[in-house]
């Protein structure tokens, strides 16, 4: 965290000090001419001349009806109609920032919720907004403590979940705060802490891109994904001059959303004007003032047509100065701002209808403890079947930076063994081992280059080495690693790859002493890095994903050659979002299964048909669990999935997947199991019935 908060301080440092010769990104555009607007109208003066954010509230059953809500800093919240009446004011806390949620499950009913920011507490407070809009009544179930300053909040519903989120930026960070109810009332905690550098102000998210909008005050405007599983990583959309075109704090941000797409607004506050960009390429398109306008800190739009006149939506903004009168709010018409810049209409989006959530989601009912070493340390799990009692089954999973660990179905870690950085593992039944059949377990140990071996132990529950010495790999950087049972010859073999794209296959023999010897008998390359591989015994397949490639089918017999059919491509070429990691199969009866695998690049899983030429079924993503508090997962590497019984809690066979981001709490790494009846009955799959 330390290195990635410097990381950005150092970057808002370098765009500050960049030579004041350098011309502005566009400077002979036209859209860098300035034009002024005019206020169509504006609202009462704030009680305690502390106009901060506005929000609007849409009246979705009469839109005439619709109200903008106001932080009047120590006077409170204030309501005002679209006239700028101020019809009422919640004053038992002081304001600063505002924003609205709609059809919030509240008390069984969908509600409209305004989330606001109390600057005496720093908390965020939850109000009902009531079905005449005229009142506010507090809903929070309890303090919801930012324990900072904030700048900037914005809230967002996820198109993938369902779920609520507020978004709070202050003191260098922006936190990630999950809504939900209890026993009636708004309730939350907070998901995770972005690091952004100081001076992190206003934000808007785009709920259908699931995209993050927020301004950093001398530095410009970027953006992330919302998604709680995502990677933070921050995209510019503009950054001060000398290379940017802003002069000044970058303050209030919002978004005039269309049908089509619409318009990001920025305020450069110091010089009391605004930037407008296209929302589907971000590129600039307009800069405007409002007329008497001064230093407009928040601001809010919406593209729906509220009253006669307002064809277009409105924009509502902060004025700091209102002429020496108290500070208020000012209202434009959209229609005007879009015939000063030219800019395309559009068919008004309404946001109080949810967004369409756009895949499959299931939650995980255990996870794992976290591995011991912080960092990117977990990997690859295997799922070992206790031949007995299905429930004493095992979970074993590389900590690549420390060994490989064994967990029970319930999570907690059994045994740790500090054998290197074993990368991936896989593992077979029935191997003869001396005078008994044993389940054998490879993997791919990166501090020796070679191949780790380990038998079960039934009766303890734990792995024993039984590899014959260190069994070199002649590779520089072993990486993924799978097991083959022939159905043609019954033999054992391991297959390795490494971050060159080169594969070997080794025969895996009793040396006859109790230990594992290898044979190599085949070598092949990929073409570029890969690492996530599984072999199909009944079918003789192998499946091999090449990162940024897609998944490759060969045939996993020594002999097999290089011939290879391509199931699935990645960025716009397939299914797949690189790079593309783990691979598993859930074996059904008499052919049925599937084949699954780690879409790395969108934090979600890919299931095609296990037989014939693996027809893509679709995507699920693993999700937080709101009853549970375990989260979902996310930058998986390693998955593994089994169709066997394995007690009650897992009747048809459990997934798992290494967690990237174990982010509630935040923690280090771990895996996750999902029962797999929850991913075959929400995409209608095929589940085994073995108990």
């Amino acid at each position: 965290m330390y290195f990635k908060v410097l990381s950005i301080l150092l970057f808002s440092y370098l765009v500050a000090c960049q030579s004041s010769e350098a011309p502005a990104p566009g400077a002979e555009n036209e859209s860098n001419a300035v034009v002024t607007v005019s206020a169509r109208g504006a609202t009462t003066p704030t009680l305690a001349d502390g106009a901060a954010d506005p929000a609007i509230w849409i009246n979705a059953g009469n839109p005439q009806r619709s109200l903008i809500l106001g932080s009047g800093s120590e006077g409170g919240l204030e309501v005002y109609d679209l006239n700028g009446v101020r019809v009422h004011v919640a004053s038992e806390r002081p304001i600063g920032l505002v924003d609205v949620v709609y059809n919030f499950p509240l008390g069984g009913d969908a509600v409209s919720l305004a989330i606001a920011f109390d600057i005496a507490t720093a908390e965020l407070i939850a109000y009902a907004i009531d079905g005449t809009g005229q009142s506010l009544a507090e809903v929070t179930a309890g303090p919801l403590a930012t324990q900072s300053e904030i700048e900037g909040l914005c809230t967002y519903r996820s198109p993938l979940s369902g779920k609520f989120y507020a978004f709070v930026a202050g003191d260098g960070l922006i936190q990630q705060w999950e809504l939900y109810e209890v026993s009636g009332k708004v309730a939350g905690r907070r998901i995770r802490s972005i690091p952004v550098g100081l001076g992190g102000a206003h934000c808007v998210v785009h709920d259908r891109a699931a995209t993050l909008y927020f301004s950093q005050e001398t530095v410009g405007v970027f953006r992330i994904s919302a998604e709680p599983e995502s990677e933070a990583e921050r995209a510019i959309i503009d950054i001060a001059q000398p290379l940017g075109r802003y002069t000044g704090d970058v303050k209030g941000i919002t978004i005039h959303e269309t049908a089509e797409g619409g318009h990001l607004l920025v305020s450069d506050a110091d010089v009391s004007l605004l930037q407008a960009y296209d929302l589907n390429t971000l590129e600039h398109v307009g800069t405007f003032a409002i007329d008497a306008v001064e230093e407009a800190e928040g601001i809010d739009a919406t593209s729906a047509t509220l009253r006669p006149g307002d064809e277009g939506g409105l924009l509502v903004v902060t004025d700091d100065d209102n002429e020496g009168e108290a500070t208020n709010y000012k209202i434009v018409s959209w229609n005007v701002i879009a015939s000063a810049l030219d800019l395309k209409s559009g068919a008004a989006h309404d946001p109080t209808v949810p967004v369409q959530r756009n895949t499959v989601t299931v939650s995980a009912t255990v996870e794992t403890e976290p591995v011991a070493t912080f960092g990117d340390a977990a990997d690859d799990p295997a799922i070992w079947v206790h031949p007995e009692n299905p429930e004493l089954s095992l979970i074993i999973g590389t900590q690549k930076k420390n060994g490989i660990n064994v967990y029970d179905l319930s999570g907690n870690l059994l045994q740790s063994r500090a054998d290197g950085h074993i990368n991936n593992v896989d593992l077979r039944y029935d191997f003869s081992l001396g005078d008994r059949p044993v389940a054998i377990v490879a993997g791919s140990n990166r501090s020796t280059d070679s191949i780790s071996v380990y038998a079960v132990d039934a009766e303890l529950r734990k792995l024993v080495d039984v590899a014959d010495g260190v069994i070199p790999t002649g590779m520089s950087e072993p990486y993924g690693a799978c097991m083959y049972r022939s159905a043609k010859s019954d033999l054992y073999y391991v297959i390795i790859n490494d971050t060159d794209g080169v594969v070997k296959q080794w025969q895996l023999m009793d040396n006859g002493e109790q230990k594992v010897a290898v044979n190599l008998v085949r070598e092949f390359s990929v073409g570029s890095q890969t690492e996530g591989c599984v072999a199909d015994d009944e079918t003789g397949d192998l499946y091999i994903g090449e990162e940024n490639v897609g998944i490759w089918k060969y045939s996993a017999e020594p002999g097999g050659g290089e011939e290879r059919v391509l199931v699935d491509g990645v960025d716009g070429n397939g299914n797949l979002t690189s790079d593309v990691e783990g691979l598993a199969i859930y074996y059904g009866d008499d052919g049925a299964g599937y084949l699954v695998a780690s879409n790395q690049g969108a934090d979600s899983y890919a299931v095609y048909e296990r037989a014939g030429e693996n027809r893509f079924i679709g995507i699920f993503h693993v999700v937080a669990d709101d009853v549970t508090g375990i989260d979902g997962s996310s930058e998986t590497d390693g998955l593994d999935v089994s169709s066997a019984y394995l007690g009650p809690d897992f009747p048809s066979g459990v997934f798992v997947a290494q967690d990237g981001r174990n982010i509630t709490p935040e923690e280090r790494q771990n895996f996750k199991l999902v029962p797999w009846q929850r991913i075959s009955e929400a995409m209608g799959l095929e589940s085994t019935d073995r108990e």
